[in-house]
């Protein structure tokens, strides 16, 4: 039944008073804090967390060498540092199609070239012994600016933590606050700059886009069994922020959240197994302010370790469904609401061919549920068929990463390269580049 809900305009008060999301990415902001280079906390291939990566964002980044190594090894003050991420893009794509299957003739088919094509300050680190933040202050080429970042409350216990993290992110998505695995839940932490084709969290747009929220987590090794690892978090977000989304009224709008992963050794490996859940939301009436209706569920798989001494890891994610429905005033007008119901399944794998080269390779699949108003494709004739210029019977990629140190700076060149096959036949296959370099200042 339609109907409009109240608003929480306490809960949406608690989450806008601490709106600060992070970014997660090897600065030298870090280094500077934990006194490690950038291999302490990231794998081979950046921006990935390793074991003690997660263990140092568990505990809301207050872990500090230049504290701990103050007189009378006090570990109650302050650790602050900034830094500055700028990247730029190199990107081209032959025969890219439309939303009705025909090729973008002056889309990127001549090559698209930014020299910035984003760049981010960052100001942040430990407050105090519990406390933790980034603030970030970001430019887009195609967003413009944004503000965003996080603060997080985190409270040791045997091996591990508990804490609450508040978080605001232009772009990131729901689980920015509070997500360290490596398979693209947080858009950072993935594995090809290509993310539309090769991962089924950014392909489906669950692990990016605008999110508000506040949410609670434990964080524990040795659970069950020696060298075992346990996460779960809860939460509950907005998904808009005041400065990019003015259609969307948070106080109407606060979806329930949970994730939870568990890694266990086997050999010389580490597997973690993981689910996620978005599900919330009403349908209301068309004079009613906008409001979304959110069904999102997935699981994910991570192995990481070493083949013939090289860094290896593997990840798979699955995101069996995921459906937005808004409704409201004006619901099906504005650019900044779109309907979703579609489904992706991803496997990506990676390894150190040197200790300053990557090899990695990425298939994806693509299926969008969503109803097109149109002539479709359907045996019936009827409009409003499901039209599948969108649908992907394979998405395969393959890239390389190269990693270099410049006084003490990480960089990082990713040459990528995706071929996709369209689940219609009338729609062509295409094929994009993509060349990244990322530098952190």
């Amino acid at each position: 039944m339609i109907r409009k809900k109240g608003k929480n305009i306490a809960v949406v008060g608690l989450i806008a008073a601490f709106a600060l999301t992070n970014e997660a990415q090897a600065l030298p902001m870090m280094t500077t804090q934990t006194g490690m280079d950038c291999t302490g906390c990231h794998t081979q291939i950046m921006p990935r967390l390793n074991k003690f990566g997660r263990k140092f964002a568990a505990s809301g980044m207050t872990m500090s060498k230049q504290v701990k190594d103050m007189k009378n090894d006090s570990e109650t003050g302050m650790d602050l540092n900034p830094s500055m991420l700028i990247k730029s893009k190199y990107i081209r794509t032959w025969d890219k199609p439309d939303g009705k299957g025909n090729i973008k003739e002056d889309d990127t088919n001549d090559g698209d070239l930014s020299i910035v094509r984003m760049a981010t300050l960052y100001y942040g680190g430990r407050v105090t012994e519990n406390i933790g933040g980034t603030l970030n202050l970001g430019w887009r080429e195609h967003e413009g600016a944004s503000i965003s970042g996080k603060v997080t409350y985190a409270q040791a216990i045997e091996d591990g933590y508990w804490g609450l993290t508040a978080y605001s992110t232009q772009s990131l998505g729901p689980f920015a606050g509070m997500e360290f695995y490596n398979t693209g839940l947080y858009r950072p932490l993935r594995m090809f700059d290509t993310k539309i084709y090769s991962n089924a969290t950014q392909s489906t747009k669950v692990g990016g886009q605008s999110a508000t929220g506040l949410q609670a987590y434990y964080d524990k090794d040795n659970l069950v069994g020696e060298g075992d690892h346990f996460f779960v978090t809860l939460g509950m977000y907005t998904p808009t922020q005041d400065n990019t989304n003015a259609d969307i009224q948070m106080a109407d709008n606060i979806l329930p959240f949970a994730r939870i992963a568990y890694e266990y050794p086997i050999g010389d490996y580490n597997v973690i197994l993981g689910g996620f859940a978005i599900v919330g939301g009403d349908y209301v009436s068309e004079t009613d302010n906008i409001e979304v209706k959110r069904e999102t569920y997935g699981v994910d798989l991570q192995v990481e370790g070493t083949i013939a001494d090289r860094e290896a890891t593997l990840t798979s994610t699955y995101v069996f469904k995921n459906k937005l429905e808004y409704t409201g005033l004006g619901a099906q007008l504005t650019d900044h609401v779109e309907d979703v119901d579609n489904e992706s399944f991803s496997i990506e794998g990676a390894i150190s061919v040197t200790p300053d080269i990557v090899a990695k390779v990425a298939y994806m699949t693509f299926d969008d549920h969503y109803l097109y108003d149109g002539r479709g494709e359907g045996d019936d004739g009827e409009n409003y068929l499901k039209n599948d210029v969108k649908d992907l019977d394979s998405a395969i990629n393959i890239g390389l990463d190269y990693g270099f140190v410049v006084h003490g700076t990480p960089i990082k060149l990713a040459i990528e390269y995706a071929w996709m096959n369209p689940y219609l036949d009338r729609v062509e296959n295409y094929e994009s580049f993509m060349a990244t370099f990322t530098l952190p200042l």
